[in-house]
Formats: structure tokens, sequence, C-alpha cells
């Protein structure tokens, strides 16, 4: 096995695979959902889906240590996910009515959903098996530069091709064309994964009992799952209508969101090298309290200023909240496998996945409370709680001093 060659290939995998998730889930798939008419709270729904299928996840563990992570079925399982993605487009072609298109949308969103946290698991566990600890960091940190560059040139053209068929009044066309865009993204994708070198993973066949017993009596490691738990409420309430709000109440352009996307990948892209030589010592306290501070400063702003204000200041919130998701994406992708018992690694990402599944739950079932009709309102009241959550996050973080 040639280590630098795999590295590569891993590293290009990981680029493709994020630069994908967040074109399909965060900006197009919200914007798409728009088009087709469905009402705010199922859009919320969609955009945490991901999030609360990671229940799944502890039943992964299991099952691919059974299977002892066959190579052939990860693919496949990979795959379906990918195609699944790639469903939605014939929605606008199936029907007009709103609640049959709620209901199509949700069928692949859920395949695609599940598919994803069943693999997620079994592609962390290759990628850090592989990659030697020295080199984790920099990994990440590129990984980062180079997807988010992918998810920029994506971005505005998406922008610029929306708007132009939006103009000739045939938005249509302009997904149509998105949607092959992912699709020869995914095409590549697992044709490189497909030709990549899978590490020998050492792990004794567990059940999904072993999987929640083990990580859920580590004391040590209960701090880390109280403090993704707390991130995992506090950002899902935040960002859960974000993208609505800003295309459906403040009207804003296909171009202007993009722009928006755009500078947020930077953010991402810039802070996740900025972070990632902050953590050599692995003093996760250095930035986590200001990943906290930055969150609060955001969800403050969408809080209390008014649609034409926050007209203006959208670049400068997306710049901070990509700042603050570079921060816990790092801790996310190193410190949650890295706190985990040696040979039982898998089992503790998927239970840490699990727990952020059943907080999550509670985001659809506080705005189904909320959300007595779509209205603007609702939607700040949602920014409001997440700012209440961040400092709650703060206080928890600097009083009580907690290793994460």
């Amino acid at each position: 096995m040639n280590y630098k060659k795999e590295y590569k290939k891993y590293l290009v995998s990981a680029i493709l695979d994020t630069a994908n998730n967040k074109i399909a889930s965060k900006t197009l798939m919200t914007a798409f959902a728009i088009y087709l008419g469905l009402p705010d709270f199922w859009i919320g729904l969609y955009v945490v889906l991901d999030t609360v299928t990671n229940i799944v996840q502890v039943f992964a563990a299991p099952l691919f240590s059974k299977i002892g992570q066959s190579k052939k079925v990860v693919l496949t399982n990979y795959a379906i996910y990918r195609i699944s993605s790639l469903m939605f487009i014939f929605i606008p072609f199936i029907s007009t009515d709103i609640n049959i298109r709620t209901i199509l949308f949700f069928i692949p969103a859920i395949i695609y959903a599940i598919t994803g946290e069943l693999g997620y698991i079994t592609f962390v566990n290759w990628r850090m098996t592989l990659l030697k600890k020295e080199d984790r960091e920099k990994f990440y940190a590129t990984k980062y530069a180079f997807k988010n560059t992918v998810v920029l040139t994506f971005s505005l053209i998406m922008g610029l091709l929306l708007d132009h068929y939006k103009m000739l009044g045939n938005e249509l066309i302009g997904y149509v064309i998105l949607f092959i865009i992912i699709f020869v993204i995914a095409f590549i994708d697992i044709f490189i994964r497909s030709r990549t070198y899978k590490p020998i993973i050492k792990q004794d066949s567990i059940n999904v009992k072993t999987s929640i017993k083990m990580p859920a009596k580590d004391r040590n490691f209960r701090k880390v799952l109280t403090f993704c738990g707390l991130y995992r409420f506090a950002i899902g309430i935040g960002t859960v209508f974000l993208n609505v709000f800003i295309l459906r109440y403040l009207g804003i352009s296909y171009t202007y969101y993009s722009i928006l996307n755009i500078v947020l990948a930077l953010s991402e892209a810039i802070f996740g090298i900025f972070w990632s030589k902050k953590i050599k010592e692995r003093q996760w306290l250095k930035i986590m309290i200001p990943m906290s501070l930055i969150y609060i400063v955001s969800f403050l702003m969408l809080s209390i200023f008014t649609n034409n204000i926050l007209f203006y200041l959208l670049p400068l919130i997306y710049l901070l909240i990509g700042c603050g998701n570079s921060a816990y994406d790092l801790y996310d992708n190193i410190a949650i496998y890295e706190n985990s018992k040696e040979g039982f690694e898998t089992s503790y990402v998927t239970f840490e996945r699990f727990i952020e599944g059943l907080i999550t739950i509670i985001i659809p079932v506080l705005t189904s409370t909320i959300f007595f009709q779509d209205s603007v309102h609702s939607i700040k009241t949602t920014f409001f709680v997440a700012l209440l959550s961040f400092i709650g996050i703060l206080i928890y973080l600097t009083t009580k001093k907690k290793k994460i």
C-alpha cells in the first residue's frame, strides 16, 4: 500500500463527498423545496432530517462488524445514497399538488438520509485508520479548503443559472442542469472510492447492546456526549429555518443566495486552517469558547434586527456562522474519534451520532408547536432560542472548565 497515493485518493473522495453534501442538502435542495412550494415546517424538517437519522448509526457498528465492513456492501450502500439525491428532479413532472409533492420529496430524502448515516461511520473509520495521527489536522484543513472551493464555484454557477432561467420564466431547466452536475460529481466520487485501498480494520464483533452500553458507561466520554448534544440542539434550532427565512421572507435573489454560500464556504475554509493550528495540544476549549461567542453574536443579529437591516448584514452573519462551523467540524472529525476507546471507535462514534439524532428530534417537535402558521415571527423565535442555547453552552464551558 502506497500511503501517499492512498492519502490523496481519500482526500479527493472526501472533498467530492462533502462538496456534494453541501450542494445537495444545504443550498440547492432548500431552494428546490421552496420552488416546489413545500410549507416552512416540512422544509425545516428536511433540513434536520440528516441529523435525526443519525439514530440509525447505532445499528451501523454491529452491522458492519458482522460483515467485516465489506467494501462491496459499503460502496453499494453509498451508490444508493448518491442515486437517491437525484430522484428529486422528477417531482415537478409528476404532480403539481403540494401534498403529493411533499410526500414525493420525503421518499428520496429519507432514503438519502438513512443510507448516508449507515455508510458514514465506515468511511470515517477507514479514513482515520489509514491516516497517521500527525496528518489528521492537515487532512481536514486541506479537505475544507478544496471542498469549499468546489462549493464556491458551484454556488456561483447555481445563482446565475437559476436567476437566468427564472427571468426567462422556467427555473426548472436551471434545476435540471444543476442535478446533472451533482450526478457527475457523484459518479467520479464512487469511481475513485471503488479503486481506493480499504485498510485492515481490527474490530471484534459487537451487538447493539454493546454498541450502546460501552460508550454510555464511559464517564470521560459523557462529557463529549453532553457538549455535542447541546451543540446539535443549538445549531439545529438556529439554522432549521434560516434558508427559508432568507429565500422566502427576505426575498433575496438566487445570485445573492449563492454569494452568501460562497461567503460561508470561504469562511469555513479559511478558519478551518486557523482553528487547526490551535488544537495541536488538543486543548479544545481554546476554540470551543470562541466558537460559542461567535454563534451568540450571529443569532443575536438574526433575532433583533429588522428584515431591511438583515438584508445587508447577511454576509457578515454567514461569515461568522462559517467560522463557528469550521471550529466544531474539527472537533467532530477528530476529538470524538480520539476520545473513543481503542478498538471500539466505531461504536463510540455511532453512539455519539445516535445521541445527536435523539436530541435533534426535539427540534421538529418544538417547531411544530411554534409554527402554528408560516410566519417570519415564528422563525425569529427559533433564532432567539438558538441564542439562549449558545449562551448556555458558553456558561457550561467557562464555569465548569469541562475537558471536552
